[in-house]
Parts: structure tokens; C-alpha cells; sequence
């Protein structure tokens, strides 16, 4: 099941259930913490997906990066005993087909991630209930720059500014997440590729951590990290587009401009 949020006659924003090209539209009652298992009592009307503005699909508080989470990712180890995280803010959410905006003088990268949408509050989560705080997954690229002076690229400069976490349309309810191909390509140009299973903290073990000492809200979306590059560190330039290609996901493409 596909979970949406969309624009509808330029005021109306509404969530809804994507089922081939066509939405089945929540009503404006309809709550996703609280009543998405029984979505169907709230279906409103179908409206043709062509019609509407797509939106990020969920409304998160914050989003948190998991970094160096793959094995083959310089400065990964597997020895290591817990993540490493940092956060993006909310105003770097973008969706699919977006233009991106960079600043040229801090050199710009493009990754891709699989992310996971938090369902319900979530503090304290032992590692076997984490699938009840799961709302489901979404394609991401956690777009990042150099920092001023060749600072910490994990800074909110580097992490945050405007588009920098474009996600998918949709967010899967339904999906498993273990062993599925991770692939990033610039101008068509394989950039990343990985798979799930090669995660070095999962995400149960990822959930049960952060909850260990953050409050998770509903809708707040965890990038999961991004697998090794195949090449060299491409930087993006006005023109460029990148794609992330999750699979079991429609490809997540932007445009840079600059």
C-alpha cells in the first residue's frame, strides 16, 4: 500500500492511497498515526494522480542521518559499537523531479538511501517491537556539500540547506527492506550501488538506538546510509541530474542548478 500527500486544486491538501494513476483521497479527519490501519473508513473520493501536486509524504519534526553504515564506505568499520548520526532539517524536504538549488563555491555531492517513516511516538524501543514504529519506507538522496574551510561535512551548512533531502512520492507500507540493490547515478553515470543486507547497523538496531536517547515522532524520517561509491567523489554542477534507484521504488531523480 502507497501512501501519498498531495496538493489538490491549489489549496486542498489531502492524504491518500496511490493505486496505479489513481489516488483514493483521505478525508481532512483522517489522521496517519491513528487511523491508517483503518484507512479504508475514510476514503473520500478517487482523484486522477495527474491531477495533483505531489508532496513529501509525511510531515516530519526532524530527519535523522545515519552516516558510514555500509561496509566499503570510507571510514566504515565493523567494529564499531553504535552509529553515527546527525540531523537535516525540515526545510530540506523535497520531492521527485525537483530542481535543486546548490552554491557553487561548496563543492555538492548526491547519495542515495533508503529512509524509514516513523509511525507513532517512539522512545525506548527494544529491538523486537521496532516493526510496530514503522510506518514504512521511501527512496532518499541526502544531498550534501563541503562546509566553509573544509569544517565537518556532518554541519547543518553542509546538510541543510533548501532541497537537500529529496524524497520519493510515495511512502511503501507494505515493504521489506532486507536485501534490496541501492544505486545512485549522475547523468546516467553509476555513482553508488549497495545492498541493505550490507548494512552495518540495521534498522531495528538503528530504532532501538536512537530511541535510547531521542524521542521519535510521527512522521519523522531516518535515512538509513548510503552504500560505497563505484568511482571517484563527482561533484554536481548546474545541469546535472542525479537519481536514486531503491529497489522495489520508482527512481528518485532531481535537477541542480545553481
Amino acid at each position: 500500500m502507497l501512501l501519498v500527500r498531495f496538493l489538490y486544486n491549489d489549496s486542498d491538501i489531502r492524504y491518500g492511497i496511490l493505486e496505479a494513476e489513481t489516488i483514493l483521497a483521505l478525508k481532512e479527519s483522517f489522521n496517519v498515526e491513528l487511523d491508517i490501519d483503518n484507512y479504508h473508513k475514510f476514503i473520500h473520493t478517487n482523484i486522477d494522480a495527474s491531477k495533483v501536486t505531489f508532496l513529501p509524504p509525511c510531515e516530519p519534526t526532524k530527519i535523522v542521518g545515519i552516516a558510514l553504515n555500509y561496509q566499503g564506505v570510507s571510514g566504515a568499520s565493523v567494529k564499531v559499537e553504535e552509529p553515527l548520526a546527525f540531523i537535516k532539517s525540515t526545510n530540506t524536504l523535497a520531492v521527485n523531479h525537483t530542481n535543486i538549488y546548490i552554491n557553487s563555491a561548496f563543492p555538492t555531492w548526491g547519495e542515495c538511501e533508503l529512509a524509514v517513516v516513523i509511525k507513532r511516538q517512539a522512545k525506548n524501543v527494544n529491538y523486537g517491537d521496532t516493526s510496530d514504529y514503522i510506518l514504512g519506507y521511501l527512496p532518499a538522496n541526502d544531498i550534501t556539500s563541503e562546509n566553509y574551510n573544509g569544517r565537518d561535512h556532518h554541519l547543518a551548512r553542509s546538510k541543510s540547506a533548501d532541497g537537500f533531502c529529496p524524497v520519493g512520492r510515495y511512502i511503501d507500507l507494505d515493504y521489506k527492506y532486507r536485501n534490496k540493490t541501492i544505486k545512485g547515478f549522475q547523468n546516467n553515470i553509476l555513482i553508488r550501488e549497495g545492498n541493505t543486507n550490507d548494512m552495518i547497523f540495521s534498522v531495528e538496531k538503528i530504532i532501538e538506538w536512537l530511541t535510547s536517547w531521542m524521542t521519535l515522532y510521527p512522521g519523522d524520517i531516518i535515512l538509513t546510509g548510503a552504500p560505497p561509491r563505484v568511482r571517484g567523489k563527482q561533484f554536481l554542477e548546474s545541469g546535472d541530474s542525479y537519481s536514486v534507484n531503491v529497489e522495489g521504488f520508482e527512481s528518485l531523480s532531481i535537477r541542480v542548478e545553481s
